[in-house]
């Protein structure tokens, strides 16, 4: 299992599906802070492509990430029902622009697992893959979606 999912063999898994394009996909329930409207973002210069800017939610800056950029499937259409998903990693905080929330369910240990090898190695985003009756869902591993952090050199 991949790094950042707080998952223990045998045990179920609370996740939040949401929609990017016409593909479903999840983050663990856990590493989800809240969900809110979209806001307009501040743009960086030389942030990544998939960074639309920064907001500042309650006092603190944080990056706003075009989800389906950074999932390679081009720039996110605007549209009413899009929201932003705001996600922790550690220290680290940042909105993930989705078209839309879907659900939240507990997911059982055996329908858990890790993603098959494509090429010489697996996507880093992709921590691992759901059988629901319906459907296969991809779990993304936040670690990996978050922009960088550059760890400035003590003087």
């Amino acid at each position: 299992m991949s790094r950042n999912v707080a998952y223990t063999a045998g045990e179920d898994l609370q996740i939040l599906s949401f929609e990017v394009g016409t593909q479903t996909y999840c983050v663990p329930v856990g590493a989800v802070r809240e969900i809110r409207g979209v806001t307009p973002a501040t743009p960086l210069p030389d942030a990544p492509p998939y960074v639309r800017g920064v907001i500042n939610l309650r006092g603190q800056v944080m990056p706003v990430i075009d989800l389906s950029e950074r999932l390679g499937k081009g720039v996110a259409q605007d549209s009413a029902r899009q929201v932003i998903i705001v996600v922790e990693h550690h220290d680290d905080v940042a909105g993930l622009l989705v078209d839309a929330v879907c659900d939240s369910f507990i997911v059982s240990a055996s329908a858990i697992s890790p993603p098959p090898p494509l090429g010489e190695e697996a996507s880093p985003l992709v921590a691992a893959v759901i059988t629901t009756e319906t459907s296969m869902v991809v779990l993304l591993a936040v670690d990996a979606i978050l922009p960088e952090r550059k760890v400035a050199l003590a003087a």
